[in-house]
């Protein structure tokens, strides 16, 4: 186990990662009780949209969470390992794996691990990394793609998708300044279904006046490393490597800085 030196922040706490937190406030969850058969949250309809793993795959999710990307995977027929240091969101993914068909369970496992000591046996035609960079330090994300250049294989795909800082810091906020006269005029309407109810007024006028959403204090503790363009491109040095930025967003902010600022950044990695 790597142990941290003085000039490492240590790794966030993989207790406040909890059971509660992957089923009711990690982006997935309503999707994931209504059934994976029949719904999806757009992230991992994106990452296999740019994966597309089919039964030729051996697949490996760093950071797997509830274990979505393990189970359509193995339901595409690929190998797939899911990592997590969570152990909560190791249990979940068991789960998620245990509902697979019979004849496919055999396909996925969920381990609990850290990608930067986890001991891998075999090389990956097709590494994800969804939503994860974020929630890691750049020594972890330094010797996690280090490590992930050594075990993809030749002429497999590394991709990542982390939230842009960009978007975060600058682009929201505008969005919010911008859309807020429409949001006083939908304010009534919104009150009336409220049904005027005082705690229902409180959140709505925060709603509709703040410009800056506060996420609360486990929000920040987890999301350690919010991250630009320029720096994923940084990190995969050592690859070819396509980034970009996307923003599903209508709004006709989003529509034209969407390449600096778009939502998300993707990224797609082949080994030199």
């Amino acid at each position: 186990m790597i142990q941290h030196t003085m000039d490492r922040k240590a790794a966030v706490d993989p207790g406040i990662y909890s059971k509660d937190y992957f089923m009711g406030d990690n982006e997935g969850w309503r999707e994931y009780l209504h059934g994976l058969d029949t719904h999806i949250h757009p992230k991992f309809a994106r990452a296999l949209q740019v994966g597309r793993p089919t039964a030729d795959d051996v697949v490996l999710d760093i950071g797997c969470g509830r274990g979505e990307l393990l189970y359509y995977s193995a339901r595409a027929g690929a190998r797939a390992l899911g990592l997590d240091y969570s152990g909560a969101a190791i249990d979940i993914a068991r789960q998620t794996i245990g509902s697979l068909p019979e004849g496919l369970r055999s396909n996925a496992r969920a381990e609990v691990g850290d990608p930067c000591d986890y001991d891998f046996k075999e090389k990956y035609s097709l590494i994800f990394m969804i939503e994860t960079l974020e929630h890691m330090h750049d020594w972890q994300l330094e010797e996690t793609f280090a490590k992930a250049h050594r075990i993809l294989a030749d002429g497999g795909r590394f991709i990542i998708i982390t939230p842009n800082y960009y978007y975060e810091k600058y682009l929201s906020p505008l969005k919010r300044i911008v859309n807020l006269p429409l949001n006083l005029i939908k304010l009534p309407f919104r009150t009336m279904k409220a049904k005027y109810r005082a705690a229902g007024m409180r959140s709505l006028l925060r709603k509709t006046l703040r410009v800056r959403i506060d996420r609360g204090e486990l929000n920040r503790a987890m999301h350690v490393n919010v991250t630009t363009p320029a720096k994923v491109r940084r990190l995969l040095a050592r690859f070819d490597a396509s980034v970009r930025c996307e923003d599903p967003s209508g709004n006709i902010l989003s529509f034209i800085t969407k390449r600096w600022w778009g939502r998300d950044i993707i990224a797609v990695a082949k080994k030199r």
